[in-house]
């Protein structure tokens, strides 16, 4: 087993402290195995066997836990005999209905019950729960594996260059690993078993679905477009022209639905020079592009629109917000804060001619401040710096942390 150790470190601090922990992820992410990981730390840091009450949504054990009164029975139950902290976790706590009434009856009680569950939506933490937990709850997005991970998991690959195709084309799903090789007949056919299950389980059937050839639709079309700005109208055209009878605010419904299984990321567009966020042409990304090539396949005059999903993924891993940016009509393809501060960043496939390299930077030139501006390059670089601005490329970048850091003091 791979430790997540980026994730660990995240939710070490808050540890037997009075918040509740809520660890999200599109399903199959990994975070049941995350939360084992959560359970041995706490065993090397002294909890009792006893102290720690594990729930498992998707075992048939745990089956006869319908609602949040046989949940909150079965805690007690499980911990009477135990003096002191007990500590809950509990995994796909959105399969139990009414769970948000248990767990702000376990915060309230920060003495006695130390909280962490995860979920497989992102409106987790929306509505009556969040407004009684203001202040009581952190939240960890665990996301598919980094390339990093990816390495961990994959030792054998020889070359940093193979192992990167490896990723680009299959992505970070880490159950991949149980394949005994990755290839488009073995690893398409396992992650298409993934996407489907989790359109059924988390959106088909908690969203009610009704026309699931429609929300394949226009999941397939998202794919087809990711990094390109996405609008319900423009969705909406495209069905219609292919005999699928459909109108803007069902798409709008079943894009939501594809966000809140966490199958695709919105991305708003931030206009850098007034300060505000724009109401359209939002852009989507793939949560994880072997899924999306399990769907749509794996075509190589994507390449642009991949890396470009690779790089956003990585920068939500290391940073608080992104979005999209622009300044003078010009585009910038990702803006990412981190302690209020911004990085620019913008992605490309080489900078190895001048029209290129006056393309990419013109839009970072333009920023008024001196917060730190990067172009990220498929290619490989040579040089590293083109007017102050920071050139690194794409495989740095993604294997090595510190090559963006360095970049944050200049």
């Amino acid at each position: 087993m791979i430790i997540r150790e980026h994730y660990l470190e995240k939710i070490r601090p808050f540890l037997g402290k009075p918040v509740v922990k809520a660890i999200t992820g599109m399903r199959r992410v990994g975070k049941s195995v995350f939360v084992r990981q959560i359970m041995e730390l706490l065993s090397t840091e002294g909890v009792a066997p006893d102290a720690i009450v594990y729930v498992d949504m998707e075992s048939l054990e745990y089956d006869f836990i319908r609602d949040y009164r046989a949940l909150n029975d079965h805690v007690i139950a499980r911990s009477a005999h135990v003096s002191g902290k007990i500590h809950v976790l509990i995994d796909e706590v959105q399969d139990i209905s009414e769970w948000e009434r248990a767990v702000a009856s376990w915060s309230g009680q920060p003495d006695r019950y130390d909280v962490t569950i995860t979920g497989s939506n992102s409106t987790l933490f929306s509505g009556e729960l969040a407004s009684k937990l203001t202040g009581r709850y952190v939240e960890i997005v665990l996301y598919p594996l980094s390339l990093r991970e990816f390495r961990d998991f994959y030792p054998e690959v020889s070359t940093p260059e193979q192992l990167f195709q490896l990723y680009l084309r299959y992505g970070g799903m880490p159950g991949l690993r149980i394949l005994d090789t990755l290839s488009d007949d073995t690893a398409l056919l396992f992650l298409n078993g993934i996407h489907d299950s989790i359109v059924l389980k988390d959106i088909v059937r908690r969203q009610n679905i009704r026309n699931a050839a429609l929300l394949d639709a226009i999941c397939n079309f998202a794919y087809d477009n990711i990094a390109n700005p996405l609008t319900a109208s423009r969705i909406s055209a495209y069905l219609k022209s292919q005999q699928l009878k459909t109108n803007v605010q069902s798409v709008i419904n079943y894009l939501r639905a594809l966000e809140d299984a966490q199958l695709f990321s919105k991305v708003p567009r931030y206009d850098i020079k007034g300060k505000k966020y724009l109401e359209i042409n939002n852009k989507f990304y793939a949560s994880d592009v072997g899924l999306r090539h399990a769907r749509v396949g794996f075509r190589a005059g994507d390449i642009a629109q991949l890396i470009e999903n690779l790089v956003y993924t990585e920068l939500c891993r290391r940073h608080d917000r992104v979005c999209s940016g622009e300044i003078d009509r010009y585009e910038v393809d990702f803006v990412a804060i981190k302690s209020s501060e911004p990085h620019y960043y913008q992605v490309t496939t080489a900078m190895d001619d001048p029209v290129t390299r006056a393309r990419e930077t013109r839009s970072l030139l333009a920023i008024p401040d001196n917060y730190p501006k990067t172009v990220i390059s498929l290619a490989p670089v040579y040089g590293d710096r083109v007017q102050g601005i920071e050139v690194v490329s794409l495989l740095d970048f993604l294997l090595n942390p510190a090559v963006d850091q360095e970049s944050d003091r200049y």
